[in-house]
């Protein structure tokens, strides 16, 4: 004997199938607008470059330019601790930080630089000669047109930590870097030995330093120009100018 279902069942269940389904919404779905501007406050802060030493500890890639800094530091020898002299002026320093770019624009290097505040140095004091000449724009077109004409290989050289590599003559003292205070010696300073990026000696000492290595090498130096280098041997010749901290040469 078949069963068949109460009344009030097949009512429900009548009525059940005339509810039509819910309708989808065609309308296109967009992301707010708050959401695009939490991303590019986040991307701003990941490609900011930090303003003290503060706030670059707190991201791990500024840490990291930091210790590679220090380390060329240290490498160099550039300084010994001592302990704060009396009656003598300190240098104060600081940290500064830069984001380096390919030519795409992407970022390729984080870059901290730890320096002096040369402003505060007094001359006589501090610092007696501070000048350095610069290459001139002509040596440098020259050298290009030279490597063009004769189909030679034109080179270019950064010299990396340049001005630590500069001996300075006066005595110059300076404030420890910060967050890398020799342990149990916080209150002391460095004695420098060689110069640092932001003294107002560090070019001319730089100089000074690859001047004498090149003649050491046997390079002359060109009355037109104290920045342009030439050495003749074996029949061939190469030419270098030094611009800043980069050097340009070509040569057979």
């Amino acid at each position: 004997m078949t069963r068949k279902r109460p009344a009030w069942l097949r009512e429900t269940l009548q009525d059940a199938e005339r509810i039509a389904a819910p309708r989808g919404s065609f309308r296109e779905s967009k992301r707010p607008q708050r959401f695009s501007s939490y991303m590019a406050l986040m991307s701003h802060i990941i490609d900011a470059e930090p303003s003290s030493y503060e706030e670059a500890a707190t991201q791990q890639v500024w840490k990291d330019a930091m210790v590679e800094e220090y380390q060329s530091i240290m490498k160099n020898d550039v300084w010994e601790i001592v302990p704060r002299p009396e009656g003598k002026p300190v240098v104060t320093s600081k940290w500064i930080f830069k984001i380096k770019h390919t030519a795409d624009g992407s970022i390729y290097k984080y870059k901290a630089r730890f320096v002096a505040r040369g402003f505060s140095q007094t001359e006589g004091v501090y610092y007696e000669e501070t000048f350095a000449p610069d290459a001139r724009y002509t040596s440098i077109r020259s050298i290009i047109a030279i490597a063009s004409v004769m189909g030679r290989k034109l080179h270019q050289m950064d010299v990396k930590t340049a001005f630590l590599n500069g001996v300075i003559e006066e005595e110059v003292y300076i404030e420890q870097p910060q967050g890398f205070e020799s342990h149990g010696k916080e209150s002391h300073v460095c004695r420098l030995k060689k110069a640092l990026y932001g003294l107002k000696q560090a070019p001319r000492a730089w100089y000074s330093r690859i001047d004498g290595y090149l003649l050491s090498l046997g390079f002359t130096k060109s009355e037109a120009d104290p920045n342009l280098d030439y050495k003749v041997e074996d029949g061939g010749i190469l030419i270098l100018v030094l611009y800043v901290d980069d050097l340009v040469f070509t040569g057979e």
